[in-house]
């Protein structure tokens, strides 16, 4: 078996699992697609790190494809120089019949560089995006012109009215990474606020 046909992939700069996929996603349906399978710590290098496989190791001259360990099964999407620019799992569903005939698939022994190390983080994307949401936020803030709004934001998730400027906005950044949830949340709900009084 050197194909899958009539698989959905949906690529990303971070592999992530099925269930973390999101609504506005670009999910696409692929008709034909090579699979290879290759040993499990290859399989971990390439789904955890940013790689660069030496396309001449590749028995087709293919920029997306499946790789498989026997245990998992991904989607993997290179650039013109070789390297990992998207990764994609699959369904539960369509992995899973993959995996039912797993003896079929021919192995294959690639090569490729490791370009950096990834250190594993183990963050829900959801929570990923939050954090990302709110530093970009906070860094567009002046604790000078957003006086008011920052003390209205402390005020509504800690109920106590903070006079200091400097401990209100260290508090909420403190909460970027400690509890980002509950931050994200209670901005969104101030916003929404602001929004029907404007």
């Amino acid at each position: 078996m050197d194909y899958i046909y009539d698989i959905v992939l949906n690529f990303q700069n971070e592999y992530y699992d099925f269930y973390e996929w999101q609504p506005d996603d670009k999910i696409i349906n692929l008709k034909k697609i090579p699979i290879y399978k290759i040993t499990t710590n290859d399989y971990l290098n390439i789904k955890n790190n940013n790689v660069t496989i030496i396309r001449s190791t590749l028995p087709k001259n293919n920029k997306i494809f499946l790789l498989t360990n026997g245990i998992e099964v991904m989607g993997v999407l290179l650039n013109n120089k070789g390297m990992v620019i998207k990764k994609s799992s699959l369904l539960f569903e369509e992995s899973d019949e993959i995996l039912e005939d797993r003896d079929l698939i021919k192995q294959v022994n690639i090569k490729y560089i490791i370009n950096r190390k990834n250190e594993i983080k183990y963050i829900s994307r959801l929570k990923k995006e939050k954090v990302k949401y709110l530093n970009e936020y906070f860094s567009g803030i002046s604790k000078d012109e957003d006086e008011y709004f920052l003390k209205y934001l402390y005020y509504d998730i800690f109920n106590y009215d903070e006079k200091d400027i400097n401990k209100v906005y260290s508090s909420l950044l403190t909460m970027v990474s400690e509890n980002p949830t509950k931050l994200f949340d209670c901005l969104k709900k101030i916003q929404l606020e602001l929004k029907k009084l404007s």
